[in-house]
């Protein structure tokens, strides 16, 4: 019934690498990375389930590999921002008088 192309990776794959690469953007990360985990396994269940060419595998787990670390390593820079200048602004207050 469906005229799918399975020897093409689907638009939910390529939107979940999209997704994933934008799950960089401050603030906004973790909505988008949830956004590109979701997407890319709803699509690769339907991979499995012959619905969706196989080709989009690749952009399915990447797309979920990078929702989930980009948000935690852009985080992790921010945490250690904030803390490193009240850590550091602290000390650098103490040594000027």
């Amino acid at each position: 019934m469906n005229d799918v192309d399975l020897s093409k990776p689907s638009g939910m794959a390529k939107t979940s690498l999209i997704l994933g690469i934008c799950a960089i953007i401050p603030f906004a990360g973790w909505a988008i990375g949830l956004a590109a985990i979701i997407i890319g396994i709803v699509d690769l269940v339907k991979i499995k389930n012959n619905e969706a060419g196989a080709s989009g595998k690749k952009f399915d787990i990447t797309g979920i590999i990078l929702g989930v670390v980009l948000p935690w390593i852009l985080s992790m820079i921010i945490i250690a921002t904030i803390w490193g200048s009240l850590l550091f602004g602290a000390f650098g207050a103490m040594n000027s008088y």
